[in-house]
């Protein structure tokens, strides 16, 4: 299945979805054709707070999720029941949750006990860590519900897409493009060489704990690599191959790895990770998250890497 973020164009599924889950819900009328929920799902769908699962063949809906940021609450959560016990609802969940905020606590407002319809979501909630908090609450519609909490810690958590979504596609714009705008470049990064096509840029302690992981950055703003003209492609590549070759003759390394993820910092660039015969991941993707011991003796050692590597660039420019 896929999850991904429900558009303007998902709503007739989501409504659809609605009405045949109104008995559950407990609605005195048809959900997927009132006013009040259909104005709730536009809403949600615009400011990416709605997920949809589909079937990757059918294309079709298979459930539908819609949370609150503001609130850092789970608003509605439905499954179609001819796709229950999938594992749907468990990929909705877990893919909202990473988008609200894990140091508050995160609420739902879900039936309560003894209501048998609504066992598989009390079911669901209780797995991530919910607990009934509130019960013997009134819904809007009248119908008994109880409120559920959970504290989710936030160990872990990064700054790529999966947990800032609205912040990571504003700044894959070029106007709000941290790099495009000359923003004050981190302490722990150097720029080795800027040039009218890219930046070259070091790193201290370095990604994966190796000796002179750097990357390389093109100057043009580029979200996805797959829609770069191909000229701007082409000369992009040329640098990160320069790159490339003037770091394994400086670190001495095996074999340079080359990745190119993008999902923290939307402007488009490509990691260089040197590979060593002594390097901590025989056989194994290397763990970027590992930064520490640094793989350089010392800060002046890295220093020295720095300046090296610029020498080199400089005579095979």
């Amino acid at each position: 299945m896929l999850v991904r973020w429900a558009t303007s164009e998902d709503l007739p599924q989501w409504y659809a979805l609605a009405s045949e889950v109104s008995p559950v819900f407990r609605r005195p009328a048809d959900m997927g054709s009132d006013a009040e929920f259909t104005s709730y799902a536009m809403s949600k769908v615009g400011k990416y707070e709605a997920l949809v699962a589909l079937d990757y063949r059918s294309r079709g809906a298979l459930g539908f999720i819609g949370f609150s940021r503001t609130h850092n609450r789970i608003s509605w959560l439905a499954v179609s029941e001819s796709h229950r016990r999938r594992g749907v609802g468990q990929q909705l969940l877990k893919t909202a949750l990473r988008q609200l905020e894990h140091g508050r606590p995160v609420t739902v407002e879900t039936f309560p006990s003894g209501y048998q319809p609504g066992a598989p979501a009390r079911a669901l909630y209780l797995k991530f860590g919910f607990v009934e908090t509130e019960h013997d609450l009134v819904g809007p519609h009248g119908a008994a519900i109880c409120r559920m909490t959970a504290g989710l810690s936030s160990a872990g958590r990064g700054g790529s897409f999966h947990y800032r979504y609205p912040e990571f596609i504003e700044a894959s714009q070029p106007q709000s493009c941290p790099a495009c705008n000359q923003e004050l470049q981190p302490d722990d990064q150097t720029t080795i060489e800027e040039n009218d096509a890219v930046w070259i840029v070091g790193e201290y302690p370095g990604q994966g704990r190796l000796f002179g992981k750097i990357y390389v950055m093109p100057k043009k703003h580029a979200f996805h690599f797959e829609d770069m003209p191909a000229a701007e492609a082409t000369c992009f590549m040329r640098e990160v191959q320069r790159a490339g070759k003037a770091l394994r003759r400086v670190t001495g390394a095996e074999k340079i790895n080359y990745e190119m993820h993008s999902n923290t910092g939307a402007h488009l660039h490509i990691h260089l990770f040197p590979r060593y015969l002594n390097d901590d991941f025989p056989s194994a993707p290397i763990d970027y998250r590992l930064t520490t011991p640094a793989p350089y003796e010392s800060y002046e050692e890295y220093l020295w890497f720095i300046d090296e590597l610029r020498k080199e660039l400089n005579s095979n420019g």
